[in-house]
């Protein structure tokens, strides 16, 4: 490389991959369905309630989501190309959540009023930040109010059309501060801090779509019948980067670490979208478009703000759960509560490891009984369900801080704990540099 201080991850160049990335996902829809199925397909996702979990490869057709998934992804970045927006490793794991969840829950119709509500709360006190322009795009977790809402019968003079656009309206206005001001109590220590605050805004959702509008909302099913299309598709998806890894990495003579770090970040991106993949193929469970949705989003967020071994341990809490208490491993429910554990991963770097295994036992237990509380308005329940256990663990540790020798005691247990904590990943970093490098000189020695 010509400069040591040459970075791989340029805002051009993030923006050029996620636009290729967009672009494949709308044209496979072609190769999948015919045009015909296809806007069939997307006049069922349209018309559905789209409330947890509405699988749109089950109600319309692996084609007809890919295509709701492609076109939501390619209007997000063309309106934060608009706003100049700044592409950075939170842009991509933004996007990738927001594509994941076009599979079961999010469509451009259902998603507007609230972008347009953010984009209007933004223009009004005139916020440039532009981390807040990707939470209003991620704040569409709440779009199946919208749809709930128009696609029931109108009991009213008004239209239920209007009343979904209005609420819609409102929600995107409401949610950024509401996301700025939760986001303080819990310390940044759940990773998707806006399920969270979506999920006060679904309570109320849910009680007023329930008794006011008279709404009754139904469960729906899923399906696994186009398993191995989703399959090729992330195998595909995850192998591009990782070639480009290979590529760059043996192609940086100088070892730039802006250059590394960049790397890294890309090699994450495929090694835990590959380990999510795995762990559905190990437990026998096949593919559906909310499995997609969480495998993107997992993959997506390892790119900006957690390591394996912060997420590891509460994925242990929430394995031992399943195992112990509810018997079930193998079902498409557990995983997604086992990939979306990365929440607690923030919560698992700053109390250790062991303090994570039992935040991911408790998370377990919350996320399975918090859907009830917002009937599957809010998308991103694991993310509530994470700002709930971070915000009940937090209240024990202060109750039992409030006497000194329980605090002291408790402290010095607490530090011991990280102590050998960083002394065995300290270890275990170490066989493992030095694993792969050995496996690296054997190759380049050879003829």
């Amino acid at each position: 490389m010509k400069s040591s201080n040459q970075a791989l991850l340029s805002t051009n160049l993030i923006f050029v991959f996620l636009i290729s990335y967009g672009l494949t996902i709308t044209l496979t829809a072609f190769f999948l369905a015919s045009p015909q199925k296809l806007i069939i397909g997307m006049q069922h996702i349209i018309s559905s309630p789209s409330n947890l979990v509405t699988d749109y490869v089950h109600i319309a057709g692996v084609g007809p989501a890919f295509l709701n998934s492609g076109i939501l992804t390619l209007s997000s970045l063309f309106l934060l190309r608009k706003h100049k927006h700044h592409f950075c490793s939170l842009t991509v794991s933004g996007i990738m959540m927001l594509s994941g969840f076009s599979f079961f829950g999010k469509n451009i119709v259902n998603s507007a009023p609230i972008i347009f509500g953010c984009l209007l709360y933004l223009r009004i006190h005139h916020s440039g930040r532009q981390d807040l322009l990707v939470m209003g795009l991620l704040s569409t977790c709440l779009s199946p109010i919208v749809s709930t809402i128009y696609s029931a019968p109108d009991h009213f003079i008004i239209p239920n059309t209007m009343i979904a656009l209005i609420a819609g309206l409102l929600i995107g206005y409401m949610i950024l501060p509401i996301f700025e001001f939760l986001k303080v109590h819990t310390k940044e220590l759940n990773l998707y801090n806006m399920g969270f605050s979506a999920g006060f805004i679904g309570v109320i959702g849910n009680l007023t779509t329930r008794n006011v509008l008279a709404i009754k909302i139904v469960p729906h099913a899923l399906s696994f019948e186009h398993h191995r299309s989703l399959f090729y598709f992330l195998v595909a998806l995850f192998t591009v980067p990782l070639l480009v890894f290979l590529y760059f990495y043996k192609k940086n003579i100088t070892r730039s670490k802006y250059l590394l770090s960049d790397l890294k970040k890309i090699a994450r991106f495929s090694l835990y979208g590959y380990l999510a993949v795995i762990l559905t193929l190990v437990l026998k469970v096949p593919l559906s478009g909310i499995l997609v949705g969480a495998i993107l989003t997992f993959a997506g967020f390892s790119m900006y703000n957690f390591k394996f071994r912060y997420f590891f341990f509460p994925a242990l809490g929430v394995f031992l759960t399943a195992l112990l208490f509810y018997q079930d491993l193998a079902t498409t429910n557990n995983i997604v509560i086992i990939l979306f554990a990365s929440t607690l991963a923030p919560m698992t770097r700053k109390y250790g490891l062991v303090t994570g295994t039992f935040s991911g036992g408790f998370f377990s237990l919350v996320t399975r009984n918090t859907q009830y509380l917002t009937a599957g308005i809010n998308l991103y329940n694991c993310g509530f369900a994470g700002g709930i256990t971070v915000l009940l663990m937090d209240l024990v540790r202060i109750q039992f801080y409030k006497n000194s020798k329980i605090k002291k005691y408790f402290q010095t247990l607490h530090l011991s704990i990280i102590h050998n904590e960083k002394k065995i990943m300290t270890k275990f970093q170490d066989f493992s540099q030095a694993f792969i490098f050995k496996i690296t000189t054997i190759k380049d020695n050879q003829p």
